[in-house]
Parts: C-alpha cells; sequence; structure tokens
C-alpha cells in the first residue's frame, strides 16, 4: 500500500507544483481553493478505499474461517 501510495502521490505532487508554477509564469493567479479541494477530495477518496478493501479483506478471511474454503 505504501509504495502504491507515494507511486501515485509522487507524480500528483508534481503535477500540482507545475500548475502553479506555470500559472504564475504567465500572470494568472492560480485557484488554491480549487486545488485544495481537489486535494482533499483526492486523500479522502485513498482514506475511503482503504477502509474499503480492508474491510472487504476482514469479512473474507471471516467467511473463509468458517467453511474451510477459500473464497
Amino acid at each position: 500500500m505504501n509504495r502504491a501510495f507515494f507511486i501515485i502521490l509522487t507524480p500528483a505532487l508534481l503535477v500540482a507544483a507545475g500548475y502553479i508554477i506555470v500559472l504564475r509564469y504567465i500572470g494568472v493567479t492560480p485557484g488554491y481553493a480549487r486545488l485544495i479541494v481537489a486535494s482533499i477530495l483526492f486523500f479522502g477518496m485513498i482514506y475511503w478505499l482503504s477502509l474499503r478493501s480492508r474491510s472487504k479483506a476482514n469479512s473474507r478471511r471471516a467467511e473463509s474461517a468458517g467453511t474451510g474454503t477459500a473464497k
């Protein structure tokens, strides 16, 4: 999970930094509010997916423990 997280996070941060630098260079004020909201949504979805996949793994483990067969 940690390696995949950094594989996704590193390019996302580089794109965000490039977004700010390019917009400042051409003289346009970057929309920091939009960038912050997008970042919050991005990290929120990662957190939600990690919780969801963790709970699915636990429920599968519980189901297979009772029957003796893996699903």
